[in-house]
C-alpha cells in the first residue's frame, strides 16, 4: 500500500505487563507493518514503587524496552498506568487512540507484516464494521494454524453462532480490526476477568457486518500456564458466557438451543474442576461447595429443556449423566484426558 495523505490512521493498542522477554518481537512486528499510517499505543501497567498507594511507579523492564523503541520511532505512544487489570489497561489505550480504526496486539504475541493492511483491505472491500483474521497457536516446538476456509461475510447472528460452535474466531480482541466508532460509549469492564467477553458481543452487534478471513496472520503464544489456569478460570468462563448467551439470544433467538449446549458444557467443566482440584482442600471449601451445588442444580434442571435439543451431542449427554450419577468415574476419565493433553502439547 502506497502512502497517501488520505490513508486513514489505524491505532494499534498493545497491553503490556510482565512480558519483557517477549516484547521486542511484539513491538518489531508492529513497527514492520506494511500499512503506512499507524499509531502504536503501548499501555504499560506498572506496580506502584511505594507501599503508600501513590501513583508513582518504578520503571520495569517492560517500560524500559518500550522507551527504547519509542525513542527510535515517532509512531509509538507510551501510556503508563498502575496495574489495575487488563480491562482498565485496554480502556486507557482506547482513551489515548486517535485512529479511525482500532486493533489490538498483545505484548507477548507477534503478527505477520501484512496483518493490519489485509484486515483493513477486507474491511473496506466488504463494507464491514469488524474484520477478523486467522491465527497461529504457537507452542514451544511447533505452530498450529487455524483451519482454512473461504472468506466469509456475516451478520451479528451468524458471528454469534460461529463463536458458540467454536468453528472460527472467538471473543478475543487481538485478531480483529474495528471501526473506531464501535467503541464510542463502549468500554471494557475493569472489575472482571475475561474482559473481552463482555465487550466483543456488543461490538459485533454494532458492527452490522463482519468479514472473516481465516488466513493466519496473528501468532498467539500458548504460555506455559495455560492448562494450570483452567481450574481457576472455569467459573469466570461460565459467568461471562451466561451473559454472552443471553445477549446473543436477544439478538438472534434462533440460537437458544445452541446456547443451552454451550452453557451445559461450561457448567460440566466447572463440576469436573471441582472434582479434580477443589474437593478436600481447606481453602474456600464452603464457597467451592456452594458453587458445586449451583452447577449441579443447573445440570440437573436443564434435563427437560435439552431433551429434544439436537445441539446437545451424545458425548455431552453422557458427561451430564456421569456428573449426576457417577462423579468419581467422571473425575477419573478427566484426569486421564488432562494427562494426555499435557503430553501432546508443550507450552512456552
Amino acid at each position: 500500500m502506497q502512502m497517501t495523505d488520505d490513508v486513514p490512521k489505524i491505532s494499534i493498542i498493545s497491553i503490556i505487563y510482565k512480558v519483557e522477554k517477549y516484547l521486542p518481537k511484539a513491538i518489531e512486528s508492529m513497527l514492520g507493518q506494511t500499512y503506512p499510517n499507524l499509531e502504536i499505543i503501548l499501555v504499560v501497567s506498572e506496580k506502584p514503587a511505594s507501599d503508600g498507594g501513590g501513583e508513582d511507579t518504578k520503571a520495569s523492564g517492560d517500560l524500559s524496552v518500550c522507551r527504547k523503541y519509542a525513542e527510535e520511532d515517532p509512531r509509538i505512544k507510551i501510556v503508563v498506568t498502575p496495574a489495575r487489570g487488563t480491562g482498565d489497561a485496554r480502556n486507557k489505550g482506547l482513551d489515548a487512540a486517535s485512529g479511525d480504526y482500532i486493533g489490538f496486539i498483545d505484548g507477548d504475541d507477534w503478527v505477520e507484516p501484512d496483518m493490519i493492511e489485509r484486515l483493513y483491505t477486507n474491511l473496506r472491500s466488504y463494507d464491514a464494521g469488524i474484520s477478523v483474521c486467522g491465527k497461529y497457536s504457537e507452542y514451544k516446538d511447533y505452530s498450529e494454524a487455524d483451519k482454512q476456509a473461504p472468506i466469509r461475510v456475516m451478520d451479528s447472528g451468524d458471528a454469534f453462532e460461529m463463536i458458540l460452535r467454536n468453528t472460527g474466531f472467538f471473543f478475543h480482541c487481538w485478531d480483529k480490526l474495528f471501526k473506531a466508532e464501535i467503541f464510542e460509549g463502549l468500554r471494557f469492564p475493569d472489575d472482571r476477568y475475561l474482559e473481552d467477553r463482555y465487550v466483543i458481543d456488543k461490538a459485533i452487534a454494532r458492527a452490522g457486518r463482519i468479514v472473516y478471513d481465516t488466513t493466519p496472520l496473528y501468532h498467539y503464544r500458548m504460555r506455559g500456564d495455560s492448562l494450570s489456569r483452567v481450574k481457576d478460570m472455569a467459573e469466570y468462563d461460565t459467568e461471562a458466557d451466561t451473559e454472552f448467551c443471553d445477549f446473543a439470544c436477544s439478538i438472534a433467538p434462533r440460537l437458544r438451543d445452541l446456547a443451552d449446549a454451550f452453557l451445559l458444557y461450561d457448567h460440566l467443566t466447572c463440576i469436573q474442576n471441582y472434582l479434580l482440584y477443589f474437593k478436600g482442600q481447606d481453602t474456600d471449601t464452603d464457597r467451592m461447595k456452594s458453587n458445586y451445588r449451583m452447577h449441579m442444580d443447573y445440570v440437573r434442571s436443564i434435563g427437560k429443556r435439552i431433551r429434544g435439543n439436537a445441539e446437545v451431542g451424545m458425548s455431552l449427554r453422557i458427561k451430564r449423566l456421569l456428573a449426576l450419577y457417577a462423579p468419581y468415574f467422571l473425575a477419573f476419565i478427566t484426569k486421564r484426558h488432562i494427562r494426555q493433553m499435557e503430553t501432546d502439547r508443550r507450552f512456552q
